[in-house]
């Protein structure tokens, strides 16, 4: 089969790759669509250090069951499906409450197994989500993963009908970010990046405003809007800069949400947290809960139209796409591989 391999940084090829094994309790899936991540660009780019090359990416993707190993139901065969990557022990205390995000021993698919930027993929059968989607529409599923991450973060900030919600980073989990907040009720969501063609986008999503952090004055625009501070925070971007100046935008009691990674260190005014009782949480992936509500959105046809913040390349237009969105101009804030050839 031809897969898209992470050779190391900025170095992607694509080439043959041996086929998946259907080995016990697992399947093969065909992939139909796969998502280009922000985590991988940093990876692509040599910022991660979950990641080893030589590696097959992608753990955003949806696909058909091709071949079921043993101990699998045969009913599976032909099932069209959205993944759940994480691969966890599904005993441990985490695992037996729904959140698998947790467990000691997870690992993910794309990261510690073989991904989907192939043209076939094994995983366990208990990574499965069937769906019921027409095949020409089943390659979107692979927004499914990176709007459970919105469904999560939102969740983790608790947000709540009439706050002021504002969100770092107009790739695709800010941008979900925000929808998924204006679902929850907040009356009033601000965006934050640094590319205006993404920041455009914002309305589609639910944004009131959109702020360029290389133009505009964000903290002062924000304190005019909100003497007191915003209620919630969510920092989809993961840099030190983002991180402190979302905090200092929160109003007492308020939330900030951390979901971006790309950068370990940071240094918060930890008085501030103590003096003004505000919260700090971390949001990882996301619980099995976070998941099935993103399955279903998702089928059920709720996310917005494409035109614009998404597009479709084939797998052998992977490494460009990694260029674009590492380099730029990136204005897509999200572009799904098709292993099948597809434009």
């Amino acid at each position: 089969m031809e897969a898209l391999v992470w050779e190391g940084p900025e170095r992607m090829t694509c080439r043959s790759a041996d086929d998946p094994v259907a080995v016990v309790g697992h399947v093969v899936v065909r992939v139909a669509g796969v998502g280009v991540c922000g985590s991988e660009l940093g990876a692509y780019l040599g910022h991660n250090e979950l990641r080893r090359p030589p590696l097959v990416m992608g753990h955003e993707f949806s696909g058909v069951v091709v071949e079921v190993g043993a101990g699998v139901d045969p009913v599976w065969n032909g099932t069209s499906v959205v993944v759940n990557p994480l691969v966890t022990c599904g005993t441990c205390r985490w695992c037996r409450r729904g959140e698998r995000q947790l467990c000691r021993t997870r690992r993910i698919i794309g990261i510690d197994f073989p991904g989907a930027f192939a043209e076939q993929v094994a995983v366990p059968v208990e990574s499965l989500w069937p769906v019921h989607r027409q095949d020409q529409d089943l390659w979107t599923g692979a927004l499914v993963e990176p709007l459970a991450c919105a469904v999560r973060a939102t969740g983790q900030a608790a947000v709540q009908p009439g706050d002021a919600v504002l969100v770092y980073g107009a790739g695709i989990i800010g941008l979900m970010s925000a929808w998924m907040a204006r679902r929850r009720g907040a009356t009033s969501v601000w965006l934050v990046d640094a590319n205006p063609v993404r920041l455009a986008q914002g309305s589609v999503w639910g944004a009131d405003r959109a702020l360029d952090a290389t133009t505009e004055d964000v903290v002062g625009l924000v304190r005019r809007a909100y003497p007191d501070g915003v209620d919630r925070v969510i920092d989809a971007v993961g840099l030190a800069g983002t991180r402190r100046e979302g905090l200092e935008l929160l109003t007492r009691g308020g939330r900030l949400v951390l979901v971006g990674l790309h950068e370990p260190a940071t240094s918060l005014d930890g008085n501030r947290v103590v003096r003004d009782e505000t919260e700090v949480v971390g949001s990882f992936c996301y619980r099995d809960q976070d998941f099935t509500v993103a399955a279903n959105l998702w089928a059920a046809g709720a996310l917005p139209g494409g035109d614009g913040w998404l597009d479709r390349r084939p797998l052998s237009a992977g490494d460009r796409a990694f260029q674009e969105q590492a380099r730029g101009p990136a204005p897509f804030a999200k572009i799904v591989l098709d292993a099948e050839g597809r434009p």
